[in-house]
């Protein structure tokens, strides 16, 4: 987990949480379970794409090419980061426009 204030996510992230609970997710007694909540692909993708490290770009590079991520989906999503990361959202959109261009 990280700060709310650590990563760069685009707006209406949080009503695209996914929901994770299984066995997997439950005490060793199998009782209570509890409830993981993961970021929808696509925001996790703006989010690493914003750090700009080389394991998260690497990270994002493997998902597209996989075909596991939709670019054009995250392309909408980073413009639609609050205005204080329009700047990582600009050079994320940057690589991921040249990303596309030249896989």
């Amino acid at each position: 987990g990280v700060d709310l204030d650590t990563s760069a996510l685009p707006e209406g992230w949080r009503a695209r949480l996914v929901k994770v609970q299984n066995a997997n997710t439950a005490a060793p007694s199998g009782h209570p379970q509890f409830i993981g909540w993961c970021l929808d692909k696509e925001d996790l993708c703006v989010a690493k794409l914003c750090a700009y490290r080389e394991k998260d770009i690497n990270f994002v590079h493997a998902l597209i090419a996989a075909n596991l991520v939709d670019p054009t989906v995250i392309r909408g999503r980073l413009a639609d980061l609050p205005a204080h990361h329009h700047a990582l959202g600009h050079r994320a959109a940057a690589w991921l426009d040249a990303f596309i261009a030249h896989p």
